[in-house]
Protein backbone atom coordinates (compact mmCIF):
# COMPACT_ATOMS: atom_id res chain seq x y z
CA UNK A 1 0.00 0.00 0.00
CA UNK A 2 1.44 3.40 -0.94
CA UNK A 3 1.86 6.10 1.66
CA UNK A 4 -0.63 9.04 2.03
CA UNK A 5 1.70 11.37 0.22
CA UNK A 6 2.05 9.13 -2.65
CA UNK A 7 -1.67 7.61 -2.55
CA UNK A 8 -3.62 8.58 -6.06
CA UNK A 9 -7.35 8.83 -6.12
CA UNK A 10 -7.71 5.03 -8.77
CA UNK A 11 -6.64 4.04 -5.14
CA UNK A 12 -10.39 3.05 -3.68
CA UNK A 13 -8.73 3.72 -0.21
CA UNK A 14 -7.30 7.35 -0.90
CA UNK A 15 -10.35 7.88 -3.31
CA UNK A 16 -12.68 7.12 -0.35
CA UNK A 17 -11.20 8.82 2.21
CA UNK A 18 -11.05 12.20 0.15
CA UNK A 19 -14.93 11.60 -1.24
CA UNK A 20 -16.17 11.38 2.52
CA UNK A 21 -14.18 14.18 4.03
CA UNK A 22 -16.70 16.18 5.66
CA UNK A 23 -14.83 19.21 4.56
CA UNK A 24 -14.11 18.52 0.55
CA UNK A 25 -16.04 15.47 -0.23
CA UNK A 26 -18.91 17.10 -1.80
CA UNK A 27 -16.66 19.15 -4.10
CA UNK A 28 -14.52 16.43 -5.05
CA UNK A 29 -17.42 14.71 -6.21
CA UNK A 30 -18.95 17.64 -7.41
CA UNK A 31 -15.65 18.44 -9.48
CA UNK A 32 -14.84 14.94 -10.58
CA UNK A 33 -18.85 14.29 -12.34
CA UNK A 34 -19.03 17.72 -14.17
CA UNK A 35 -15.53 17.42 -16.18
CA UNK A 36 -16.42 13.40 -16.73
CA UNK A 37 -19.76 13.48 -17.35
CA UNK A 38 -19.76 17.13 -19.11
CA UNK A 39 -22.53 18.57 -16.96
CA UNK A 40 -23.54 20.37 -14.22
CA UNK A 41 -23.65 18.68 -10.81
CA UNK A 42 -25.69 20.76 -8.17
CA UNK A 43 -26.87 19.74 -4.78
CA UNK A 44 -25.32 15.81 -3.69
CA UNK A 45 -24.69 13.47 -0.78
CA UNK A 46 -21.65 11.09 -0.65
CA UNK A 47 -21.81 7.72 0.91
CA UNK A 48 -18.43 6.55 1.18
CA UNK A 49 -17.88 2.26 0.87
CA UNK A 50 -21.44 1.44 0.83
CA UNK A 51 -22.56 -1.93 1.67
CA UNK A 52 -25.59 -3.57 0.13
CA UNK A 53 -25.84 -6.67 0.91
CA UNK A 54 -27.72 -10.19 -0.68
CA UNK A 55 -31.36 -10.84 0.36
CA UNK A 56 -30.24 -13.97 1.32
CA UNK A 57 -27.09 -15.67 3.41
CA UNK A 58 -26.10 -17.58 0.17
CA UNK A 59 -26.76 -14.33 -2.18
CA UNK A 60 -24.77 -12.22 -3.00
CA UNK A 61 -24.23 -8.45 -1.93
CA UNK A 62 -22.40 -5.49 -3.06
CA UNK A 63 -19.71 -2.74 -1.86
CA UNK A 64 -20.05 0.50 -3.19
CA UNK A 65 -16.54 2.35 -3.37
CA UNK A 66 -18.00 6.11 -3.94
CA UNK A 67 -22.12 6.83 -4.15
CA UNK A 68 -23.00 10.18 -4.44
CA UNK A 69 -26.48 10.99 -4.86
CA UNK A 70 -27.94 14.14 -6.39
CA UNK A 71 -31.30 15.50 -5.03
CA UNK A 72 -33.74 18.38 -6.37
CA UNK A 73 -32.89 21.39 -4.99
CA UNK A 74 -36.05 22.30 -4.03
CA UNK A 75 -37.75 19.21 -2.53
CA UNK A 76 -34.71 17.32 -1.83
CA UNK A 77 -35.86 14.65 -4.64
CA UNK A 78 -33.47 12.11 -5.43
CA UNK A 79 -32.78 12.95 -9.42
CA UNK A 80 -29.61 10.76 -9.95
CA UNK A 81 -27.45 8.50 -8.56
CA UNK A 82 -23.89 7.74 -9.51
CA UNK A 83 -21.74 4.71 -8.70
CA UNK A 84 -18.27 5.89 -9.02
CA UNK A 85 -15.14 3.21 -9.11
CA UNK A 86 -11.79 3.17 -9.50
CA UNK A 87 -11.06 -0.02 -10.17
CA UNK A 88 -7.18 -1.70 -11.13
CA UNK A 89 -8.23 -5.49 -10.98
CA UNK A 90 -9.11 -7.07 -14.44
CA UNK A 91 -12.37 -9.04 -14.21
CA UNK A 92 -13.69 -11.92 -16.24
CA UNK A 93 -17.00 -9.91 -17.45
CA UNK A 94 -17.48 -6.38 -16.56
CA UNK A 95 -20.57 -5.71 -18.38
CA UNK A 96 -22.24 -7.98 -16.33
CA UNK A 97 -20.74 -7.02 -13.12
CA UNK A 98 -21.86 -3.84 -13.75
CA UNK A 99 -24.94 -5.37 -14.57
CA UNK A 100 -25.23 -7.01 -11.51
CA UNK A 101 -24.04 -4.02 -9.52
CA UNK A 102 -27.11 -1.59 -11.05
CA UNK A 103 -29.64 -4.10 -10.44
CA UNK A 104 -29.06 -4.55 -6.57
CA UNK A 105 -28.52 -0.32 -6.25
CA UNK A 106 -32.16 0.06 -7.85
CA UNK A 107 -33.07 -2.53 -5.71
CA UNK A 108 -33.21 -0.42 -2.87
CA UNK A 109 -34.56 2.71 -4.71
CA UNK A 110 -38.30 1.93 -4.62
CA UNK A 111 -40.39 1.07 -1.21
CA UNK A 112 -42.77 -1.70 -1.19
CA UNK A 113 -45.76 0.51 -1.33
CA UNK A 114 -44.10 2.37 -4.20
CA UNK A 115 -46.04 1.67 -7.78
CA UNK A 116 -44.85 4.52 -9.66
CA UNK A 117 -41.28 3.40 -11.76
CA UNK A 118 -40.74 7.00 -12.51
CA UNK A 119 -39.86 7.84 -9.26
CA UNK A 120 -36.77 5.57 -9.84
CA UNK A 121 -33.84 7.96 -9.80
CA UNK A 122 -31.52 8.30 -13.52
CA UNK A 123 -28.49 5.48 -12.72
CA UNK A 124 -24.71 6.07 -13.99
CA UNK A 125 -22.14 3.36 -13.49
CA UNK A 126 -19.06 4.73 -13.93
CA UNK A 127 -16.08 2.40 -14.22
CA UNK A 128 -12.29 4.38 -14.34
CA UNK A 129 -9.83 2.05 -15.39
CA UNK A 130 -5.72 1.95 -16.40
CA UNK A 131 -6.42 -0.31 -18.77
CA UNK A 132 -8.71 -0.30 -22.24
CA UNK A 133 -11.70 -3.17 -21.25
CA UNK A 134 -12.67 -3.46 -25.02
CA UNK A 135 -9.50 -2.58 -26.66
CA UNK A 136 -10.64 0.12 -29.00
CA UNK A 137 -8.40 2.91 -27.70
CA UNK A 138 -11.73 5.72 -26.44
CA UNK A 139 -11.21 7.34 -23.59
CA UNK A 140 -14.68 6.60 -22.61
CA UNK A 141 -17.29 3.91 -23.58
CA UNK A 142 -21.17 5.05 -23.30
CA UNK A 143 -23.24 2.31 -23.24
CA UNK A 144 -27.16 2.69 -22.88
CA UNK A 145 -29.79 0.72 -23.69
CA UNK A 146 -31.92 0.82 -26.93
CA UNK A 147 -34.42 -0.67 -29.09
CA UNK A 148 -32.86 -2.77 -32.24
CA UNK A 149 -35.56 -2.35 -34.41
CA UNK A 150 -36.35 1.55 -34.09
CA UNK A 151 -32.53 2.83 -33.09
CA UNK A 152 -33.35 5.94 -33.19
CA UNK A 153 -36.24 5.14 -30.13
CA UNK A 154 -35.93 7.40 -27.23
CA UNK A 155 -35.83 4.26 -24.81
CA UNK A 156 -34.87 6.62 -21.74
CA UNK A 157 -35.25 4.04 -18.80
CA UNK A 158 -32.20 6.32 -16.83
CA UNK A 159 -29.58 3.54 -16.77
CA UNK A 160 -25.96 4.68 -18.42
CA UNK A 161 -22.59 2.65 -17.95
CA UNK A 162 -19.64 4.75 -18.25
CA UNK A 163 -16.11 3.04 -18.88
CA UNK A 164 -13.47 5.33 -18.83
CA UNK A 165 -10.18 4.48 -20.17
CA UNK A 166 -6.95 6.86 -18.57
CA UNK A 167 -5.01 5.55 -21.74
CA UNK A 168 -7.86 6.39 -24.28
CA UNK A 169 -6.76 8.94 -27.21
CA UNK A 170 -9.92 8.72 -28.82
CA UNK A 171 -13.35 10.82 -28.03
CA UNK A 172 -13.73 12.56 -24.73
CA UNK A 173 -12.56 15.75 -24.36
CA UNK A 174 -8.91 17.51 -23.17
CA UNK A 175 -10.84 18.27 -19.82
CA UNK A 176 -11.62 14.81 -19.48
CA UNK A 177 -8.15 13.75 -20.55
CA UNK A 178 -6.64 15.68 -18.01
CA UNK A 179 -8.99 14.85 -14.98
CA UNK A 180 -8.41 11.07 -15.51
CA UNK A 181 -4.92 11.89 -15.72
CA UNK A 182 -4.94 13.85 -12.24
CA UNK A 183 -6.83 10.19 -10.94
CA UNK A 184 -3.80 8.25 -12.13
CA UNK A 185 -1.15 10.60 -10.76
CA UNK A 186 -3.06 13.33 -8.01
CA UNK A 187 -0.16 15.39 -7.34
CA UNK A 188 0.03 19.04 -8.31
CA UNK A 189 2.31 18.52 -11.54
CA UNK A 190 -0.52 16.97 -12.71
CA UNK A 191 -2.84 19.54 -12.27
CA UNK A 192 -3.02 21.64 -15.45
CA UNK A 193 -6.49 22.73 -16.14
CA UNK A 194 -8.70 24.94 -13.71
CA UNK A 195 -11.04 21.60 -12.32
CA UNK A 196 -8.07 19.34 -11.83
CA UNK A 197 -6.55 22.55 -9.71
CA UNK A 198 -9.04 23.02 -8.17
CA UNK A 199 -9.21 19.37 -7.31
CA UNK A 200 -5.80 19.12 -6.48
CA UNK A 201 -6.64 22.22 -3.78
CA UNK A 202 -8.88 19.57 -2.04
CA UNK A 203 -6.89 17.10 -2.33
CA UNK A 204 -3.95 18.29 -1.19
CA UNK A 205 -6.12 19.73 2.33
CA UNK A 206 -7.26 15.81 3.10
CA UNK A 207 -3.25 14.81 2.76
CA UNK A 208 -2.02 17.53 5.40
CA UNK A 209 -5.11 16.74 7.82
CA UNK A 210 -3.14 14.94 10.87
CA UNK A 211 -6.15 12.72 11.91
CA UNK A 212 -5.78 11.35 8.29
CA UNK A 213 -2.48 11.11 8.24
CA UNK A 214 -2.16 9.12 11.41
CA UNK A 215 -5.08 6.62 10.15
CA UNK A 216 -4.58 6.23 6.65
CA UNK A 217 -3.07 2.68 7.24
CA UNK A 218 -5.88 1.89 9.42
CA UNK A 219 -8.12 2.48 6.72
CA UNK A 220 -6.84 0.68 4.21
CA UNK A 221 -6.00 -2.26 6.44
CA UNK A 222 -9.76 -2.45 7.61
CA UNK A 223 -11.74 -2.06 3.77
CA UNK A 224 -8.86 -5.00 2.37
CA UNK A 225 -9.95 -7.24 5.44
CA UNK A 226 -13.06 -7.13 4.65
CA UNK A 227 -12.55 -7.47 0.80
CA UNK A 228 -11.03 -10.67 1.76
CA UNK A 229 -13.50 -11.75 3.78
CA UNK A 230 -16.09 -10.83 1.41
CA UNK A 231 -13.95 -12.99 -1.29
CA UNK A 232 -13.81 -16.25 1.03
CA UNK A 233 -17.57 -16.04 1.93
CA UNK A 234 -18.27 -15.65 -2.23
CA UNK A 235 -21.02 -12.17 -0.98
CA UNK A 236 -20.68 -8.88 1.03
CA UNK A 237 -20.97 -9.51 5.07
CA UNK A 238 -23.07 -6.38 6.46
CA UNK A 239 -22.63 -5.37 9.72
CA UNK A 240 -25.37 -5.34 11.95
CA UNK A 241 -24.40 -2.54 14.01
CA UNK A 242 -24.81 1.05 12.46
CA UNK A 243 -26.45 -0.62 9.49
CA UNK A 244 -29.25 1.08 8.24
CA UNK A 245 -31.76 -0.04 5.59
CA UNK A 246 -29.36 -2.37 4.78
CA UNK A 247 -26.35 -0.13 4.19
CA UNK A 248 -23.20 0.49 6.17
CA UNK A 249 -20.54 3.01 5.26
CA UNK A 250 -16.95 1.93 6.67
CA UNK A 251 -15.03 4.86 5.57
CA UNK A 252 -17.53 7.25 7.15
CA UNK A 253 -18.03 5.39 10.32
CA UNK A 254 -14.24 5.69 10.95
CA UNK A 255 -14.32 9.07 10.74
CA UNK A 256 -16.29 9.92 12.95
Amino acid sequence: MKSIDDADLMDDVFMNIVASDPDVGKDVCRTLLSVLLQKKIDNVRIHAQRMIPGSGDKLRGIRLDVQVVETDSENQKITNMYDIEPHNRWETSFARMLRFRQAKIDSINMTASDNDFSHLPSLYMILITEFDIWGKDYMVYTVRNKCDEVPELDYDDGLRFLYFNIKGKKGGSESIRNMLKYMQDSKESSAVDDATRELDKYVSNVRRNPEVRGNYMTFGDRIDWEKELSRKEGREEGREEGREEGHVDVIEDMLK
